[in-house]
């Protein structure tokens, strides 16, 4: 009787533990002992049973801390893999992002070089197109100042020519009294062109005063008109020359002008036809490089978050897998002590393996 009652106790105290388990219909060998115990209390009962029964109660739990173990270890590796993988691509994104901020960076900075090179560009466009529009208002200002210079030698010559063959018309006196009032006339003609040319340098003065004297007069000096006639063709010849000498150098300042406004006008046009919209084309470009790598290098850096996810996951993930696996070993101990508790009890109870 009092070996049932420890058996009892060690039946309750396995049943506590955890240790005796169903499976499905069947009944543990350990509880089909203990339950003919109960019925074979007061006869010879042979408890080799028991301890056969117990070691293999104790087997099935190293068997399984046993699997745990491996199985454990097995995903120890994996972890352990998996923890490299993602470490190996956080490096790889880091050193990527890297890289690829400094290639925006230089694109960003040549863009700038660029944009200040079109800001220059446009900027000697504008100064460009003024001289431009300077030199042609110079240019048209000469061209009108020259128009009426050489006409002001023109309509002093034509003077000077009727003049002269109003001059060579006075024979006598006869036709002197006759001619005395155009004299007079081309005198005042003469004066408002000749006044004209003073700039010039033309002493107009002695032979004005000189036909008005020969209009006054009621002989005629042969000798006088004559000098006043020669006078005039040579004043004639130098108004002339002077007219030539006004056209060459229009003509010399003209072609100067004209080739510095074509060299403005091909300046105007390499910029505004060719180098600006190179620069514009360029700097498209490279708006269009700088938006490719930007998406490049933020999908980089959502991968290098999506990776470092990853990894604090499977760490997380690990550490709880870690907790289950310790708590289940703890139990399979605990399952073996119990065990060990128990065989230990029976041989106090006087119960000795055979």
């Amino acid at each position: 009787m009092k070996t049932f009652i420890a058996l009892s106790l060690l039946y309750l105290t396995l049943a506590n533990q955890g240790i005796l388990s169903t499976f499905g219909d069947q009944i543990h060998p350990f509880q089909q002992v203990i339950v003919a115990l109960s019925e074979v209390a007061s006869k010879d009962f042979n408890f080799q049973q028991l301890f056969v029964a117990l070691d293999e109660l104790a087997e099935s739990f190293k068997a399984r801390k046993n699997e745990e173990n491996a199985f454990y270890e097995q995903e120890y590796q994996q972890y352990q893999a998996d923890v490299q993988y993602y470490q190996n691509q956080i490096t790889d994104f880091k050193n990527k992002i890297a890289q690829l901020e400094i290639d925006v960076k230089d694109l960003n900075d040549e863009r700038t070089r660029l944009q200040q090179f079109l800001t220059e560009a446009k900027q000697d466009l504008y100064d460009a197109t003024k001289l431009f529009n300077a030199k042609e208002a110079q240019i048209n200002s000469d061209k009108s100042t020259f128009t009426r210079q050489f006409n002001e030698y023109a309509d002093t010559i034509a003077v000077l020519d009727q003049a002269i063959a109003l001059l060579n018309e006075v024979k006598d006196e006869t036709s002197l009294l006759q001619k005395s009032d155009n004299i007079k006339e081309i005198s005042q003609k003469m004066h408002t062109h000749l006044k004209q040319l003073s700039s010039k340098r033309v002493f107009y003065q002695p032979l004005v005063k000189a036909l008005s004297q020969i209009a006054q007069n009621n002989y005629v000096d042969q000798e006088n008109l004559n000098k006043v006639i020669n006078y005039m063709n040579q004043l004639r010849q130098s108004l002339i020359d002077g007219q030539t000498s006004l056209q060459n150098q229009f003509d010399a300042q003209s072609k100067l002008q004209q080739d510095i406004l074509s060299e403005i006008q091909a300046k105007i046009t390499g910029i505004r036809d060719v180098l600006i919209p190179l620069l514009q084309t360029e700097i498209e470009t490279k708006d269009g490089e700088i938006k490719a790598l930007n998406s490049i290098l933020n999908d980089a850096r959502i991968n290098l978050a999506e990776a470092e996810d990853n990894l604090n996951t499977t760490q997380n993930r690990w550490i709880e897998r870690t907790a289950s696996h310790n708590t289940l070993i703890q139990q399979y101990d605990n399952e073996l002590l119990a065990i060990k508790d128990a065989e230990n009890a029976l041989k106090k109870g006087g119960i000795f393996r055979q």
